[in-house]
């Protein structure tokens, strides 16, 4: 770890690379800010502790300061061996890798590039450059794809948006569908993230995004899968404070205890 303000490599690579897209006036990088908000989360629940960090990450990104996250996993990585580096490496990159088509390539491209700069200067042996996924999507992923959606919102009762949309914007609800939830999210939880990790994760996303309307389905089907409400409600918290921080306050979350109350409603029908 190192003050990147400070050192004339990281500061270089960080002007030329990581905070070209940031507003005049944007809150610099605060560790104690965003190292306590990590151990809040990871306190709540021992079984978050390992992807709160991707939890941050991700609602960086949302916020439009993705330039955060290469600071923040040099922090967090400070006193990690390599292969515990290599590990929390793999679960930011494959968090980024699977909020991405919700959030846009530009909104999360200056995360990548802020950890690729952490490892030019500790060195390629921190991060891990495991390949999860084949070079071109399979049968298997459009099937694996309709598989997990189908999990994922039982109960929300989105099943008719969901045909109106494949009706109308078929191909951008096909590629959704397979590309999404089969070629990314599938594959992650299958070799870095349980199913409700990646889902929390996503919600992260979403709800810093401050898409009202899909936080709500979203808070629903990940309480529906398991994730506890008090979980929920923590990371909810995190979203908000971070959010604050950059200067987008969300004005409008769902209420997770009523949310709760809707899909344990639903999936008893």
């Amino acid at each position: 770890m190192c003050d990147w303000s400070q050192d004339k490599t990281m500061a270089s690579w960080d002007a030329t690379y990581v905070s070209t897209n940031l507003r005049p006036g944007s809150p610099p990088f605060d560790s104690r800010f965003f190292l306590g908000l990590n151990r809040d989360l990871s306190a709540c629940d021992p079984e978050v502790a390992n992807i709160a960090p991707a939890i941050i990450a991700v609602a960086c990104c949302a916020v439009n300061r993705a330039d955060i996250v290469g600071k923040f996993f040099d922090y967090v990585s400070e006193d990690y061996t390599p292969e515990q580096s290599q590990e929390e490496f793999l679960r930011l990159r494959e968090a980024i890798t699977i909020v991405y088509p919700f959030l846009g390539m530009p909104t999360c491209i200056p995360a990548c590039y802020g950890m690729i700069g952490v490892m030019e200067r500790k060195g390629p042996e921190f991060a891990s450059v495991r390949r999860l996924r084949a070079p071109i999507m399979t049968e298997e992923d459009v099937a694996k794809g309709k598989e997990l959606r189908a999990r994922i919102y039982a109960g929300v009762g989105n099943s008719g948006i969901f045909s109106l949309m494949d009706r109308y914007f078929t191909e951008l609800f096909a590629c959704s569908t397979a590309f999404t939830w089969g070629y990314l999210i599938s594959k992650a939880n299958e070799e870095v993230f349980e199913v409700w990790q990646s889902h929390l994760i996503l919600v992260a996303a979403i709800t810093a995004l401050g898409a009202v309307r899909q936080t709500k389905s979203h808070v629903k089907a990940t309480i529906g899968i398991g994730n506890k409400v008090d979980t929920v409600k923590a990371v909810l918290d995190v979203v908000l404070k971070i959010a604050e921080w950059a200067g987008r306050p969300l004005t409008t979350v769902p209420n997770v205890d009523d949310c709760a109350r809707q899909i344990q409603q639903s999936l008893n029908k």
